[in-house]
């Protein structure tokens, strides 16, 4: 394994009463009143709405520009479904938002910045067993029928589309073969009419669900995934 390798580490045994939900969501209808506030700068036209999930797990996966998708997708996602999402977010972000609905992941280029090898290789030991916490806790939303949102860019991308990340689809595989689950997987294509004008328009795009047993391997779900986003985003 390549020493940077940060892939999923296998899944914990089940151990139904490992986790409880992290998520504080009295704290999460906060946040989500004060996006809606904030969200007044722009004005949100949303499409395909319907296939939003009322109830069950899935994996919600938007095409990522700015800061303030977070904003856009929290409350889009609750205005519809009444629900919170678990946002899968770099370890990086303040540790409060963990209780807003954050669950910290350590990505390769995250090491990558240590120049010392002794360092890089005791922060690769660090980031393992902290993305083996997140990933056993992520599995366990799954099963508690929970909504996991994940930017599959990995990072922001405001002028064009970055390439799609593996992890998370590879987690969700890992999860459907072990413990028998079936999860939608939801692309959201976001398309800002201009970041600065007051009162422009966001284009929210939701795409019916997929589910990865309609795909070959994970190669081609994440190439029929690529061309959604970039659709759905108007990066075609």
């Amino acid at each position: 394994m390549p020493e940077e390798s940060l892939d999923p580490p296998a899944l914990l045994p089940r151990q139904p009463a490992l986790f409880t939900l992290r998520r504080r969501d009295w704290a999460a209808r906060i946040a989500r009143a004060l996006a809606a506030g904030a969200l007044g700068y722009h004005r949100l036209e949303v499409s395909g709405a319907e296939h939003l999930p009322r109830q069950g797990a899935a994996l919600i996966l938007p095409k990522h520009c700015a800061y303030r998708d977070i904003l856009v997708e929290g409350v889009v996602l609750h205005r519809y479904t009444r629900r919170f999402a678990t946002y899968v977010m770099k370890v990086g972000l303040w540790g409060v938002l963990e209780g807003l609905g954050g669950a910290k992941v350590v990505r390769p280029k995250d090491v990558r910045r240590l120049k010392d090898h002794q360092a890089r290789r005791e922060e690769i030991r660090r980031a393992r067993e902290l993305n083996q916490d997140t990933f056993d806790y992520l599995a366990w939303l799954y099963e508690q029928g929970e909504l996991v949102l994940s930017h599959p860019e990995g990072m922001r991308f405001q002028h064009g589309m970055g390439p799609l990340q593996k992890e998370i689809i590879d987690h969700l595989l890992q999860v459907e073969r072990e413990r028998g689950l079936r999860v939608p997987l939801i692309a959201i294509g976001l398309e800002y009419e201009s970041f600065a004008r007051p009162r422009a328009r966001v284009f929210v795009r939701i795409d019916p669900p997929m589910y990865t047993d309609q795909f070959a391997d994970r190669q081609a779900l994440m190439a029929a995934l690529d061309q959604r986003l970039r659709q759905l985003s108007g990066r075609a």
